[in-house]
């Protein structure tokens, strides 16, 4: 049995990807697996993903040609453009479509095509709608899309995508409705396709689904809305992360457990150790009194979690014994949960899980 393991559920996601295929019936699906599949693994995922997915998304080359080297042939989308114009040749190579957000951007892949004639780039324009982190500005928005119609080297229509930074927040729906209405001011020069909603469009708006969707979080079970659970959308987690009991000790009042004593036992009682800790992914900043499923029972984590173990207060009548398993977050311990706890969001413990854990796929 492995100390630390990663659980993911392909049917799991093969059925959250049919009730994202339902809810979008008019859009193509662009499924994102940047930060490998949320953590999830981007290659088997995007394999999972096949039947409802017309392309996937990623952050970065190298993230892009992984899917390539695994024989992965739908088309690919880096949505934060190119990092080093050195990049191009291999984009061209491997047939990967880029975004285009700053003129000064678009002067260097029109260079590349100048120099490379026998090659067109297949590319988007990314516009800023609100966020401030990629893409032309609205003022600039009609003179982007001039000069990239007119431009021989691009494979040609090109689509505009955005990013939505408020859809998931309900109070903030004045701000995604300003962010909505300055989208459907510049897609008024697009040439090509629309590509707009993100897991919280999907959900919330559906007049944010254009031409391509591009669900991220709620492929994988998780809310995109902080105080909602994936559950309440339909939805199912796709990953476990477990870890084994590696020993049972009593603890008598006046114990201290762990790092700095920061829990004492104030009455008899029982801990299981167990094998993971913030070296496999499990935030040192997780506070006592969260929540681990273990043997049929959600039991509550007490003292500072360590590089290699944490602990879990039993009780008086729980059994536990080395070897059994305990559920960190999954389907019992929900991550949308801990991440609250922690003061994070669940997108970042799903990216958490280190090399030591060992990722375990099932199909059914």
């Amino acid at each position: 049995m492995e100390t630390v393991a990663v659980d993911i559920d392909l049917a799991a996601l093969k059925r959250n990807m049919a009730l994202i295929a339902g809810k979008t019936p008019q859009s193509r699906i662009i499924a994102v697996v940047k930060a490998n599949a949320y953590g999830h693994g981007s290659v088997a995922c995007a394999r999972a993903m096949d039947e409802y997915a017309a392309g996937y998304a990623v952050a970065r080359l190298e993230e892009a040609l992984e899917l390539r080297e695994a024989g992965i042939r739908k088309p690919i989308i880096m949505l934060g453009g190119c990092a080093s114009a050195g990049d191009l040749d291999e984009v061209a190579r491997q047939d990967i479509s880029v975004t285009v957000h700053s003129f000064a951007m678009l002067e260097e892949l029109k260079a590349f095509c100048k120099s490379r004639p026998e090659i067109r780039l297949r590319v988007w324009c990314q516009v800023n709608i609100g966020m401030q982190r990629l893409g032309f500005n609205e003022d600039e928005a009609e003179r982007a899309m001039a000069e990239i119609r007119a431009f021989p080297g691009f494979v040609h229509p090109v689509g505009m995508m955005a990013h939505l930074s408020c859809s998931d927040e309900a109070a903030l729906k004045a701000y995604h409705e300003s962010q909505l209405a300055a989208f459907k001011r510049m897609s008024r020069f697009a040439e090509g396709p629309l590509c707009l909603a993100n897991s919280a469009g999907i959900l919330y708006y559906p007049e944010t689904c254009t031409e391509f969707v591009r669900p991220g979080i709620i492929q994988y079970g998780i809310s995109p809305t902080l105080g909602k659970r994936g559950t309440d959308f339909g939805l199912e987690p796709v990953m476990t992360f477990r870890t084994v009991v590696y020993a049972v000790r009593d603890l008598k009042p006046g114990d201290a457990v762990g790092y700095g004593a920061s829990w004492v036992a104030d009455r008899p009682t029982r801990i299981a150790v167990l094998g993971a800790g913030y070296a496999d992914g499990y935030p040192r900043s997780m506070p006592n009194g969260s929540p681990v499923y273990l043997n049929g029972a959600v039991v509550h984590t007490v003292g500072h979690v360590c590089m290699d173990m944490m602990f879990a207060e039993l009780g008086p009548d729980l059994k536990a014994a080395p070897g059994d398993t305990a559920e960190l977050w999954g389907r019992h311990v929900s991550a949308e949960t801990l991440a609250e706890r922690v003061g994070t969001i669940p997108y970042e413990l799903l990216t958490r899980p280190t090399r030591r854990a060992r990722y375990c796929y099932h199909s059914e």
